[in-house]
């Protein structure tokens, strides 16, 4: 289950997500009855379902008072059919500021066992380029304490690839993330981070949104995005630096020490349900014969009463067929990848796998189609080889050059 808090202290200029910024304080009680609200609405959708993870994102939900927390995992607790404490995996997202002694216990008696951290970068300059609310010493503070809270897992957020032209002055000795790409050496944020021995990182590349400040920096010409090959070459240096020291690349930017794979996000790829709840939170169904459907947020009712049932044209229903494929790019994120049994329901499903290979995007072992560290590199080009598959009068034709 996705639980979406929408509220930020403040905007980051890279961020396109549904966020609102929080001037003063955000609503409390009123967003924890909305939320509760909502899933008395949606009851149906999780009456006996296995729940395996609930995840708080945002937004920055460390900002939710930790009691309305725990009354919405209480809520979903007592509305989903839930294994015991120490098999489901209860997560908040949260920035270095709001992670201090008190608040991690509380988060704890509200029933979170990970924390996952917008550390983003352990350099002051690159902080300060991407607009972040908080400092250098505030990340590694911030993980050392989470760790000391007895939590099941503890991961940190980083962006690499912080185009150079935004980062004021070099800051300390090693390298930043925009110089290290040139060099073809990992960022000094990496270094900081295996030294905190965080088990789990998620290292993003950084993206330039249309809708963002940052879009805007770029369309004037302002702001110029680090070369692919720049990128390529940091991202290869920091992947090699991370499982040097113990973390498994498991998935295209998530890293974890064994054991501390993240549930949540590795239920988005493979396929399983979920259910979202808040106000920019998505859900998704499975159906009896293979298909799924994406269903809305429960649309408002009439003034004074509850929200009405969605109308056929406000769910997105999705074929067997789309959802097999579905399944098989999505698996291609993940170090695991792809059994070959899936992949040969795909109607090009030989020359998927011939062209994956010859392209060094993907590799067959024990049964399965995994993906290449080149082929989480061009990551798009191999789903979009698997989309195309499921077109074979176009996929299985010869190629023209």
């Amino acid at each position: 289950m996705y639980i979406h808090f929408p509220w930020c202290r403040k905007l980051c200029p890279y961020c396109d997500f549904a966020v609102m910024v929080a001037h003063h304080e955000p609503p409390h009680e009123a967003y924890r009855d909305a939320v509760v609200a909502e899933l008395a609405a949606r009851a149906a959708a999780v009456e006996g379902r296995r729940l395996r993870s609930i995840y708080l994102g945002g937004g920055t939900p460390g900002l939710w008072r930790p009691d309305c927390v725990g009354d919405v995992v209480a809520a979903v607790l007592a509305a989903a059919a839930a294994p015991g404490p120490d098999a489901l995996e209860i997560t908040i997202e949260v920035n270095p500021t709001d992670v201090t002694a008190a608040r991690l216990a509380a988060w704890r008696d509200a029933g979170v066992n990970r924390v996952s951290i917008g550390v983003q970068s352990f350099d002051a300059a690159e902080l300060a380029a991407l607009g972040r609310d908080h400092w250098a010493g505030d990340g590694p503070r911030a993980v050392e304490l989470a760790l000391a809270a007895g939590l099941r897992s503890v991961s940190a957020d980083l962006i690499a690839g912080t185009p150079a032209g935004l980062v004021a002055a070099p800051s300390s000795s090693p390298p930043s993330s925009s110089v290290a790409a040139a060099r073809g050496a990992p960022a000094a944020s990496i270094a900081a981070l295996i030294a905190t021995g965080v088990p789990h990182a998620s290292v993003y590349e950084l993206t330039i949104e249309p809708r963002t400040r940052f879009g805007k920096l770029a369309r004037r010409g302002a702001l110029v995005p680090r070369p692919d090959d720049e990128l390529a070459a940091l991202y290869e240096a920091n992947h090699r630096a991370l499982e040097a020291a113990g973390l498994e690349h498991y998935e295209i930017s998530s890293y974890a020490r064994p054991g501390h794979r993240a549930v949540h996000n590795s239920l988005y790829w493979s396929g399983a349900e979920y259910l979202g709840l808040g106000a920019g939170a998505a859900s998704f169904e499975r159906r009896a014969d293979g298909g799924a459907c994406r269903p809305p947020r429960p649309p408002p009712g009439p003034t004074g009463g509850g929200p009405r049932p969605p109308r056929p044209d406000e769910v997105v229903e999705l074929g067997a067929d789309e959802v097999a494929v579905d399944r098989v790019w999505l698996a291609l994120r993940t170090r695991d990848g792809a059994a070959l049994a899936e992949v040969a329901a795909l109607p090009g499903a030989a020359r998927l796998r011939a062209r994956l290979a010859a392209e060094g995007l993907a590799e067959e072992v024990d049964g399965r189609l995994r993906p290449t560290l080149r082929g989480f590199l061009f990551n798009d080009r191999l789903a979009r080889h698997v989309v195309d598959a499921a077109d074979p009068a176009g996929y299985n034709r010869p190629p023209t050059s």
